[in-house]
């Protein structure tokens, strides 16, 4: 690294963590305040322009910032230094014309899409106000990939903080300026937070880099330059897209799901005549269950980045049994934290959607998706293993088989009254759970790691059923 010792991946999750667990504490605070001001109607609109604005997000950035660290880390391991500087200049200028791009294409389409997938008028301005996130948040991950690559986590850690930190002031504050003009302005409010974080995520990142410039410099001068083969900028753009596309579409997956869902679920629960309120049945959903899941989740997420160079690293320098070894660290961690944490979820249900959001009715729905939280993490883990060993493909193909899952238990469950929103969330944990499991098979293959099914589940289980009663 630049002068400084290159932490464990355990060591740079553990970081993330820290970050994340205050950026997901902010979130909390800013989902509290923004629920009891906009209310659920209002939470609904305000979810209507993520998927959209996600969608156009991962096509711009995605696979760049995982791709990113694994050619670094992966040329650092072999002392190849300059080289690993110019994927990291051709990729910030690849992100910057991506991300500016989509960015307008967002502003562009938010009318016809507000239109076409009936989201009603009061959807186009909360659409509008998030879509020059999209430039600033592709342009910070190009860094944030850079710092991971050198499995430095600090950056990445301070620049989420700062930025959580930004968006839930300005969400908050102009949610409750604009509330007294219209709801639609007042959840547009809250989407222009996305933009202020980004901005000042980015500009933590930009004062990192120019304040280590020197040590970066003095770092990629000792390189001896003696390796073959130094690739030019069109062969740095094919290594990038080689690994970053199927990242993308992996990653894709997800928001599109979630676009799915914004579509299907409010129509099916009104063609099964359960609600006259799609849209607020959809934010128990979405914004008070799922961000409830998503809390604990950050930490398998974390664990996730910090592992895809540190196996891209041992990989790269052919030491196969450090390769089983940080695999199965990273899946042992992942289910020691997501089996409490679910279970947790499932037994506080009640009250946490009470205290915390004042929507007792999430409760039946937070009790179904709590379950999810297991195969997220093992989901998560497992794809960075496989992407680590530049297997991108693998985990893209098996999550897009588990949105397929989830999209049939939507459309299927949520317009049987017996269901309703709650065939939604079960839709939800079966399809994580197919990809994990799908995942799980390969990365068994690849690395010839053993699954101890006693160590891996049985005793997590036995320990949170215990816990639970």
């Amino acid at each position: 690294m630049t002068g400084e010792k290159r932490r464990s991946f355990i060591e740079g999750a553990a970081i993330l963590t820290a970050a994340g667990m205050l950026a997901k504490a902010m979130g909390f605070v800013y989902r509290i305040f923004l629920t009891r001001i906009i209310g659920t109607e209002g939470i609904g609109l305000y979810q209507v322009a993520y998927p959209v604005y996600t969608t156009l997000l991962v096509v711009s950035r995605s696979g760049i910032p995982i791709a990113l660290a694994k050619l670094i880390s992966d040329k650092i391991s072999r002392g190849e230094r300059k080289a690993a500087f110019q994927i990291f200049r051709v990729s910030r200028q690849l992100s910057f014309s991506l991300g500016l791009f989509f960015s307008i294409l967002m502003i562009l389409l938010a009318k016809p899409l507000t239109i076409i997938f009936k989201w009603g008028p009061d959807a186009f301005y909360p659409v509008v106000a998030i879509a020059p996130a999209i430039f600033f948040v592709s342009i910070m991950a190009t860094y944030r990939g850079f710092f991971q690559g050198l499995q430095d986590m600090v950056p990445t850690a301070l620049s989420q903080v700062v930025e959580q930190f930004v968006r839930m002031i300005t969400m908050i504050s102009l949610a409750y300026i604009l509330v007294r003009h219209s709801l639609s302005l007042a959840a547009a409010g809250a989407t222009f937070g996305a933009v202020t974080g980004a901005v000042a995520g980015l500009f933590v990142l930009i004062f990192i880099y120019y304040k280590r410039r020197k040590k970066i410099w003095s770092f990629v001068r000792e390189d001896p330059e003696n390796y073959p083969d130094k690739e030019g900028t069109r062969e740095i753009i094919k290594d990038i897209a080689s690994l970053a596309i199927p990242i993308t579409i992996g990653a894709l997956v997800q928001p599109l799901m979630n676009l799915v869902d914004t579509i299907i679920v409010p129509m099916r629960l009104l063609a099964g005549n359960i609600t006259s309120e799609p849209i607020a049945l959809f934010g128990e959903l979405t914004g008070v269950a799922m961000t409830m899941v998503n809390f604990p989740t950050i930490i398998t997420a974390s664990l996730a980045t910090s592992l895809v160079p540190s196996i891209a690293e041992a990989y790269a320098l052919e030491e196969k049994s450090l390769v089983k070894r940080r695999t199965q660290s990273g899946l042992r961690l992942a289910v020691l934290i997501s089996f409490p944490a679910a279970v947790g979820l499932y037994v506080l249900a009640e009250p946490l959607t009470t205290i915390i959001f004042a929507v007792p009715s999430a409760a039946r729905i937070l009790r179904i998706v709590a379950w999810s939280v297991v195969f997220i993490g093992l989901q998560e883990t497992s794809s960075a293993v496989l992407n680590g060993l530049g297997r991108t493909k693998i985990p893209a193909r098996n999550l897009f088989i588990g949105a397929l899952i989830n999209a049939f238990f939507n459309y299927t469950l949520t317009a049987n009254p017996r269901f309703g929103i709650k065939g939604a969330a079960f839709g939800t944990v079966c399809g994580f759970a197919i990809a994990a499991l799908l995942n799980l098979i390969h990365v068994r293959r690849y690395t010839h790691f053993k699954i101890d099914i006693k160590a891996l589940v049985l005793k997590p289980a036995i320990a949170v059923t215990i816990m639970g009663i």
